[in-house]
């Protein structure tokens, strides 16, 4: 019985002493696939200080980063977590943090970190960057170096576990680890002022993301301290396979062509978790997620029949699908936004800050639409606001107010609606009135149908050029006018990515803490019927990176239009820029290209007719069928605006080769002037009048370089041949377009004649 005793005492002792030779090299430790670090426990650098006067916070404090601010120096005031991986794999990274100076959630709000793991990355779907550093490829966004990623928080000055790093598309983070070993997570300030409470590393195949923000969850200290328990096992028996179901798009739907689908599941597995999530669209795998689903978004989506199915996978390999068919074209209307997720996700909250329920205003006054926004479990994406249900504004992240000036006497509701990051949406409503009557106004008159007027815009800040240190906020400004109406759309890109869009009072937009690089910002603004306009400055951020040239301009060179009679096939005349079109009916417009690389011609036609067309044969044609042949087309009366774009594939793909824009009128009485031979390369050029002009008539050629080379008056009751006349050509000394324009009566005609 001693010796068995002696035994007993010294395994128990060896076991002691191998536990802490285990823990030796480690603070902390995974347990059951999930670590949990208080980070006022590490051993903190200069600069990092432990404080309690922002609550609530776990354990006994948190930590502030109180030193200078280096936004592209990462390594100063380094923490170092020593955490053991028992269980070797890949592990989701978040920290709980918070703005801790001001109300700006886009400032004090990131810090440095850098584990050392076998493979620390980002992702987003099937989206995966690595830090600037690292030696691996493709990068994150922004700011970066040595193998640190920049992480951030986002919509909120609150704590909160939003944890993303790349700028302007924000990915997870992850960090793989082979073998089981120590490993070390290294935290560097950046911004002045930022928090953080705890960190959190957990693999996803076993717990969801609400399971590990979990606050009640205890510091897995290594070699003490009760562990989390692993998730439960499934009951005994065969695995029981997930379900799956689409919750939008709705099966059967249809959508206008360029609209962004949003594809949102429900999804849930009887005895276990679902560790993997995928989207197929016509049998191509599009995305790709693990435990937790993010929705996909098909974006820009083209005409045509789709079929999307949803594909999810349990943790013992059984999988289920769902799956939906959807048409977009032929006049179908965009969905509502999708429902709100049902897999646990907290929806976000709103409220409107002004103006007041109720409140009264005089008729005239500006009304600022002020909103408040918060998400407790991840971040606001998008901000809407309604007038009378009607959308006036769409916001990003950042939402600035919106305003609504001389506002007419009359009752409005303003709706605001929120979404977070996994689609889940809120909404709250204020009524006013305007005025002493308190009803509602009538809708605007019908615009003018004799012509439209396209609008214009300049981008007033920043300059073409302008450079700006690294971490400012760039603000982007725009003016814009509409001489015969208004402008009812504002649109800001960056990058060729739309960041926000304003109705039709727009308010500046700021881009904060911007990353170092090249950046192309593009003001696009749409009027009352249609028609845009577009304008675009080129900047470039920190002293290394000269902004890039700005784009050539439009080359129409490979491209020529042509006026067709559909039902003859007889060329009438060249379409180009000042073209007065004698009749609004059974006229085509032919796109002659030279390119021989161009596999198809899109055309977009605004104005008095609006027309999107996608041609794939030649002869590409505006009023086209699918065997590239004419089809009869009707021109309304009035000023119009035809784009014409070439692409190197079919159906609008590939690269854009060569962009043509072109504006003409049609007489919507049937009154033109015909200029033939045209183009012409010596002799006379006939003119016809149409026959109700009498009396004289003045005229005027105008040539390529804008000088006038001839003047005189007709006297167009003297006209034999059905009010036809000759001009002789050899006052066109020069190759190029010549311009003649008659005035007669009250009638104004503007003929391009083209030299050669």
């Amino acid at each position: 019985m001693k010796l068995k005793i002696t035994l007993i005492s010294l395994l128990t002792l060896f076991s002691f002493y191998a536990l802490q030779a285990q823990c030796s090299d480690a603070q902390f430790e995974e347990q059951n696939g999930i670590a949990v670090v208080e980070t006022e426990s590490g051993n903190l650098a200069t600069g990092w200080i432990r404080e309690t006067a922002a609550s609530p916070f776990t354990g006994s404090s948190y930590i502030a980063w109180r030193g200078s601010n280096y936004f592209n120096s990462p390594g100063n005031g380094v923490i170092n977590y020593t955490v053991k991986i028992n269980n070797p794999g890949t592990y989701r990274f978040i920290w709980r943090s918070k703005v801790g100076i001001g109300s700006d959630p886009t400032e004090h709000n990131d810090s440095w970190l850098k584990i050392e793991a076998n493979n620390f990355f980002a992702q987003r779907g099937t989206s995966i960057k690595y830090p600037i550093g690292s030696g691996k490829t493709p990068e994150v966004n922004g700011s970066g170096g040595g193998g640190w990623f920049k992480v951030f928080l986002a919509s909120t000055t609150s704590w909160t576990w939003t944890t993303l790093t790349s700028d302007f598309d924000g990915h997870s983070i992850y960090a793989t680890f082979n073998s089981a070993g120590v490993y070390t997570v290294r935290i560097s300030g950046r911004s002045n002022g930022h928090l953080i409470d705890r960190f959190v590393m957990f693999k996803e195949s076993q717990y969801s993301i609400d399971q590990a923000k979990n606050l009640s969850l205890a510091q897995t200290t290594c070699g003490t301290g009760t562990p989390p328990p692993p998730p439960p096992p499934p009951p005994p028996g065969e695995n029981n396979p997930p379900t799956v179901s689409i919750t939008n798009p709705a099966n059967g739907a249809n959508f206008d062509t360029g609209s962004n689908v949003a594809v949102t599941l429900n999804s849930s597995d009887p005895d276990g978790d679902i560790t993997k999530h995928e989207i197929f669209v016509n049998g191509n795998k599009v995305d790709t997620d693990g435990a937790s689903y993010s929705p996909h978004t098909i974006q820009n989506i083209q005409e045509g029949s789709y079929t999307i199915l949803a594909k999810v996978t349990d943790a013992s390999g059984a999988t289920a699908e769902s799956s939906v068919s959807i048409t977009v074209g032929n006049g179908g209307s965009t969905p509502p936004p999708p429902p709100p997720p049902s897999d646990g996700n907290n929806p976000p909250t709103v409220s409107i800050t002004s103006p007041s329920d109720g409140q009264n205003f005089s008729a005239g006054s500006t009304v600022t639409v002020g909103v408040s926004a918060n998400d407790s479990d991840g971040t606001v994406t998008k901000h809407q606001v309604f007038v009378n249900n009607v959308l006036v504004d769409t916001d990003g992240i950042n939402f600035t107010p919106h305003y609504i000036p001389n506002i007419s006497e009359g009752s409005y509701a303003i709706k605001v609606t929120v979404t977070d990051n996994a689609g889940a949406t809120a909404s709250t409503t204020v009524n006013i009135t305007v005025g002493s009557g308190g009803s509602t106004p009538p809708p605007p008159p019908p615009p003018p149908s004799d012509g439209n007027n396209a609008p214009t815009v300049s981008i007033t800040s920043p300059n073409d050029g302008q450079n700006f240190n690294t971490g400012s906020t760039v603000k982007v400004d725009v003016s814009a006018d509409d001489t015969d109406g208004s402008v009812t759309k504002y649109q800001i890109y960056v990058n060729n990515t739309l960041v926000d869009t304003d109705g039709s009072n727009f308010t500046p937009h700021y881009i904060s803490n911007i990353a170092n690089g090249n950046y192309v910002i593009r003001a696009t603004v749409t009027d009352d019927k249609g028609a845009t306009a577009s304008a675009t400055v080129n900047i470039s951020v920190g002293s290394d990176n000269p902004p890039p040239p700005p784009p050539p301009p439009p080359s129409d060179s490979d491209i020529s239009l042509t006026l067709v009679n559909a039902s003859t096939d007889f060329n009438i005349g060249p379409l180009t820029n000042g073209t007065n079109v004698s009749s609004g009916s059974n006229i085509n417009v032919r796109a002659d290209v030279a390119n021989s690389n161009v596999k198809s011609v899109y055309f977009k036609l605004s104005g008095a007719t609006s027309r999107n067309q996608t041609e794939n044969v030649s002869p590409y044609a505006l009023f086209g069928d699918i065997s590239g042949n004419y089809a009869s087309g009707t021109f309304n009366g009035g000023s119009h605006t035809l784009t014409v774009e070439a692409y190197s594939g079919l159906n609008r793909s590939g690269t854009l080769l060569e962009t043509l824009v072109v504006s003409f009128t049609v007489a919507s009485d049937g009154k033109t002037v015909i200029a033939y031979p045209n183009p012409v390369k010596e002799g006379d050029v006939t003119i016809k009048l149409p026959e109700e002009i009498n009396g004289d008539a003045g005229y005027a050629i105008i040539s390529p370089s804008g000088t006038e080379v001839e003047r005189g008056i007709i006297n167009t009751n003297s006209l034999i041949d059905g009010k036809t006349l000759q001009i002789d050509s050899s006052t066109m000394k020069n190759d190029g377009v010549y311009y003649l324009v008659i005035q007669a009566n009250y009638d104004v005609f503007t003929v391009p004649i083209i030299k050669q």
